[in-house]
């Protein structure tokens, strides 16, 4: 941690060098101060793809009762003398205007990028950024602010392979299917790469996850969580039109058949459905019943799918033995 807040201060101390805050009233950085919140405009890069205002109300209601324990970092504005830029800590910042509290922030002179790297340095290190929302921070930082790929080493302490991966993940989805998503909290690095290198190499993918984002009902209980509507979009990306319909013909009285809850034991609820035709089954888990499961899985998917028939094969050598045996018996 302070490593962290070391880099920081570099980061003040270039700016200081170069004469940013010329433009505002005079020796402030380096402080903590009691702000008015309306006096903090936003600044930088978005860092977080939603914030829920049950969250933010919540956090109010704390912030009444017990205090703000945390600063915010700001700088002061480069163009309103005795206002500033929020760096981190939007959401404290959102609080204390619902509270009407007075805001506690550090100040520190910063100029524009090193606005952006203390805001990633900053918010990677409280480590709650989701890996959609590092991801998106790493290629805005990239694409919107200028700043160099190196610098995404420095700010999330990654090394080139990583920060490929961001940029890459980042720049993959587009902004409504980000948007209708959210931050996924149980999706990891290892979907959200597969999602990418389909929508890449699938020209239709996208078209399909659009054509069921437009008829979603988000007020459906199946897509209550950011990681539904996640996995809702994923299994529409890799659905093919081949496997989307039954090609057999129906009889008038066939019924498409009802989904089977699955259950496990240790869990009250389903963990998910399973849903057979005449041709294929579909498998829906629930990324939350199980943290880390999902990604485990799609690893493993392979493996798991050769010790079913494994499985199975067993079984069936055993009922055609029992069957032999049954007949030989009654032979006899």
């Amino acid at each position: 941690m302070a490593a962290r807040k070391s880099s920081l201060r570099d980061l003040a101390a270039k700016s200081r060098k170069d004469g940013l805050a010329a433009a505002n009233t005079g020796p402030v950085a380096g402080r903590i101060a009691e702000l008015d919140p309306t006096l903090v405009h936003a600044g930088g890069l978005e860092d977080r793809v939603d914030i829920s205002q049950e969250e933010i109300a919540t956090l109010a209601e704390s912030l009444r009762k017990a205090g703000q324990k945390l600063p915010i970092l700001v700088r002061p504005h480069p163009s309103r003398p005795g206002e500033f830029e929020i760096v981190a800590g939007r959401r404290r910042l959102a609080a204390c205007k619902i509270a009407g509290l007075q805001v506690r922030a550090e100040i520190q002179d910063l100029d524009d990028a090193a606005l952006v790297m203390g805001q990633a340095i900053k918010n990677i290190a409280r480590e709650d950024l989701t890996y959609i929302e590092r991801a998106r921070l790493a290629a805005r930082m990239v694409d919107e602010a200028g700043l160099a790929p190196a610098d995404i080493d420095t700010a999330f302490s990654c090394g080139k392979t990583d920060r490929s991966r961001y940029l890459k993940i980042g720049r993959g989805i587009p902004d409504d299917i980000l948007s209708f998503v959210g931050k996924a909290p149980g999706v990891g690095r290892p979907r959200w790469e597969k999602f990418v290198a389909h929508m890449e190499a699938n020209e239709a993918a996208l078209s399909r996850m659009r054509e069921v984002l437009a008829a979603a009902n988000t007020a459906d209980s199946a897509l209550a969580t950011s990681d539904a509507r996640f996995s809702y979009l994923f299994d529409a990306a890799f659905r093919t039109d081949v496997a989307d319909r039954d090609t057999t013909p129906r009889g008038k009285d066939e019924q498409t058949p009802e989904a089977q809850e699955i259950w496990v034991p240790s869990h009250d609820t389903p963990v998910g459905s399973f849903k057979r035709t005449h041709s294929r089954v579909q498998v829906i888990l629930k990324g939350s019943f199980k943290p880390g499961f999902l990604d485990w899985l799609d690893h493993n998917v392979n493996a798991v799918i050769v010790q079913a028939m494994r499985d199975y094969e067993r079984d069936t050598v055993f009922d055609d033995l029992s069957e032999t045996l049954e007949d030989g018996g009654e032979e006899t």
